[in-house]
């Protein structure tokens, strides 16, 4: 379930840090019931060992932006748009129950009122779908040396898809509790790949954005839709909309 935030201000433009996906989800966290807000942040959804929030975010949309190098900020235009999501619908609806009781919200530095809100219906998932990317893809996997590194993998890479079938499989198993042993997936990149840096907490990250081709079992997919694809989703990466579901052409 996800949900469609446009927030405006009483400035014309609102400034955030170049980097700025760890103000985006203290502004969600603070959106949420602090029962909840502490669950997702110190405990979240297992699996294996593993730690899933289930939920992600895209990029802020605006009007117009202007980067400011030298300042190392980046302005937006208001108001500005926000997309969230989680696998878990009852996550979705106290973020919509919260930002509608709530009189401003802060970003960063920044006051913001909501202007409009809207619950989004999914799309149609088919076998093959194109789809956009609201916030870059990432994947990767942790080595050890003689000191502890991480290894970014591109779409041209078989670990790219190979990563990300993986943790659709865990996402699919914590949701429904059924277990998952193989499905078939394909993601190919299609047009306007970039590579973007990101840095998060000064943790830099690799990361992909553009449209892609996905081939899949639909119900899966529906599934983990809401929860991003690849890894890190809870900081702002792999959020997806659906552009095109028949015409992908694998």
């Amino acid at each position: 379930m996800r949900l469609k935030l446009v927030l405006s201000s009483d400035k014309n433009y609102i400034s955030l840090p170049l980097h700025h996906n760890y103000a985006l989800q203290v502004m969600l966290y603070k959106s949420l019931p602090n029962f909840l807000s502490n669950f997702l942040h110190s405990i979240g959804y297992f699996y294996k060992g593993r730690k899933f929030k289930l939920f992600t975010f895209s990029k802020i949309q605006s009007k117009h932006f202007i980067f400011l190098k030298e300042k190392k900020i980046i302005k937006y235009q208001t108001p500005i748009t926000l997309y969230v999501s989680s696998g878990i619908s009852d996550i979705t609806k106290s973020w919509g129950e919260t930002f509608l009781k709530k009189d401003k919200v802060i970003l960063g530095k920044n006051e913001l009122y909501l202007e409009e809100i809207e619950i989004l219906t999914s799309p149609i998932f088919k076998e093959e779908m194109l789809i956009k990317t609201l916030s870059p893809i990432t994947v990767y996997r942790t080595f050890e040396n003689d000191k502890k590194y991480y290894r970014y993998y591109s779409p041209n890479e078989k670990e790219f898809q190979e990563l990300i079938k993986e943790n659709i499989r865990k996402k699919y198993q914590i949701i429904t509790r059924k277990e998952l042993k193989d499905f078939p997936f394909e993601i190919k990149p299609h047009e306007n790949i970039k590579k973007v840096l990101f840095k998060y907490k000064n943790f830099p990250i690799e990361a992909y954005e553009g449209i892609f081709k996905i081939k899949t079992d639909p119900e899966i997919f529906k599934t983990v839709y809401d929860t991003g694809l690849g890894a890190k989703n809870s900081q702002g990466f792999g959020m997806i909309e659906v552009i095109e579901n028949d015409k992908a052409n694998f």
